[in-house]
């Protein structure tokens, strides 16, 4: 609102912080608010804290980051392993990288075994003095040290509630909740973590998992078992914790096509057997031991009729724009997250899911059950989900060749050729391989990534028809009954099939 005004004494109250190595008091109190995730609201470890903190610190913040990213990245010192809080990088980018190399391991036959680890609390256990240790050995220089260990220390917080306040209670570890730095600075800690590990570990920011292939039973046990041991000295020296009791074991997935699996030796980890189980959630994906993701998808239809079910009771008090955007909103998130992974590993749960967009439809146009598919999806401009999931794969493929992606994506692009199985044929980087090819070279060289999914949309998407200015919304929807051949028009009726409605004697 007033950015002149307040940019020149932002700056000079920067700068002194700098200087003088001092981060502003105010900036270090957090007002928390608790919002309700799941399950009983009279149990307090049901409720997610959210820490409020001062804007101008948050600035502040931002241009540290900016500064301390820029040169940890650019020198290489951030974990190639590690997705989390990385601009570029997502949870799906480091999904489709995993999910590949057990569809790799398929083709020959040969089993994953993957290991998913959770550590306790991570951003609230974090040792102050362990990680100005580390920021030292990545080479942030000293004033930047003495100002990041004043920001770190005297911080306070208050639970506000309906307007009331507790009392400030002291935060004596963890990197700051609700701040900008937070993050940056967890990645950091736990960067070394994947020092020394010899299977391939995969890091979310807290979220951690070793995937090693089997191709000598023994020896792949004998690996796991190592590198587990590693992890837990490693949490024992920085003061963190990897799954503490029973309640919270690690889970193990034996990833494999064959029919009779091969029997593996049990792990153990912190003293604690892990849970041998034939799926699990990672990364707001249900991964299962034959990479189906049929419970992934029933997971997200299960989800996605609660937005339908909200969707047909607006039906009676709102117009059909209001109706879509419902749809975007709450139903067509719950098919996309996900999608570029499992698109077309599964016939029966492709089509369920197209069955849920084809229900969105009626109930948007209030068009009757029966109503044609394509017509109806050429009324609302929209793909069939099949076609959005294609599209959505060929943007981050575009993404990947033209490197808008980290570089272990691009590593998976290769000539594929040969017999392969549907499975691996309809995974993600030989289904974009072929597909790329049949692509016009004017797509293929847009200017940035809107610029492609612009020129794709123009050539492959159905272009949403028009309703003359009509604000009605009953208007609206018996026109759109028309246009698509199925309204109460005698002819439109007896074409499909309607109780008490016979043709009338001089149509034809």
């Amino acid at each position: 609102m007033c950015p002149q005004e307040i940019a020149i004494p932002l700056k000079m109250i920067f700068e002194k912080a700098i200087d003088t190595g001092n981060y502003p008091q105010l900036w270090k109190e957090a007002n928390v608010q608790p919002v309700h995730k799941k399950n009983s609201r009279q149990l307090v470890e049901n409720y997610r804290p959210i820490s409020l903190l001062c804007i101008s610190g948050k600035i502040f913040e931002k241009l540290i980051f900016d500064s301390m990213y820029t040169f940890l990245n650019s020198n290489s010192l951030i974990s190639k392993n590690q997705s989390g809080f990385r601009p570029g990088d997502s949870a799906i980018n480091q999904l489709l990288s995993i999910t590949t190399e057990i569809y790799e391991a398929f083709e020959s036959y040969d089993e994953v075994r993957a290991v998913f680890l959770d550590i306790s609390k991570a951003f609230d256990k974090v040792w102050h003095r362990g990680l100005i240790h580390k920021l030292k050995k990545s080479g942030i220089n000293e004033k930047l040290i003495v100002l990041l260990e004043n920001y770190l220390t005297n911080r306070i917080q208050r639970v506000v509630l309906n307007g009331q306040a507790s009392e400030w209670e002291k935060i004596n570890s963890g990197v700051p909740q609700g701040s900008v730095l937070g993050p940056l600075l967890f990645l950091i800690y736990i960067n070394d973590l994947t020092d020394g590990i010899s299977s391939n570990m995969k890091l979310f920011a807290d979220d951690s998992s070793l995937f090693s292939r089997v191709q000598n039973t023994s020896a792949t046990h004998d690996q796991l078992v190592s590198d587990l041991n590693k992890i837990t000295d490693w949490a024992f020296q920085w003061k963190m914790k990897f799954n503490p009791d029973i309640t919270k074991q690690a889970i193990e997935v034996i990833f494999s096509s064959k029919y009779k699996k091969e029997s593996h030796p049990p792990l153990n980890f912190n003293e604690i057997p892990v849970a041998r189980k034939s799926s699990t959630k990672h990364l707001g994906v249900i991964l299962d031991e034959r990479l189906s993701f049929r419970e992934h998808v029933k997971e997200a239809i299960e989800k996605a009729k609660k937005g339908l079910a909200l969707m047909r009771f607006l039906a009676k008090y709102v117009s059909s724009s209001v109706l879509e955007k419902t749809y975007f909103m709450y139903v067509r998130p719950h098919f996309d997250y996900g999608d570029v992974i499992y698109h077309d590993q599964n016939k029966d749960m492709m089509n369920l899911l197209e069955s849920l967009q084809y229900q969105a439809g009626l109930i948007i146009t209030n068009c009757w059950k029966g109503t044609n598919k394509l017509k109806l999806y050429k009324e609302l401009g929209w793909e069939s989900l099949s076609q959005r999931r294609t599209s959505r794969r060929l943007t981050l493929y575009y993404k990947i060749v033209n490197d808008y992606t980290p570089p272990f994506l691009k590593s998976h692009i290769k000539p594929f050729e040969g017999n392969m199985t549907n499975r691996f044929r309809n995974s993600f980087f030989p289904f974009c391989a072929s597909k790329w090819e049949n692509i016009n070279a004017d797509m293929k060289n847009s200017v940035s990534v809107a610029d492609f999914k612009s020129k794709y949309k123009k050539e492959y998407a159905p272009l949403k028809r028009g309703y003359f200015s009509i604000n009605d919304k009953y208007g609206i929807r018996l026109l759109t009954k028309l246009r698509v051949g199925l309204s109460d028009l005698r002819e439109h009726r007896f074409r499909h099939n309607f109780k008490n409605c016979r043709r009338s004697a001089n149509v034809k």
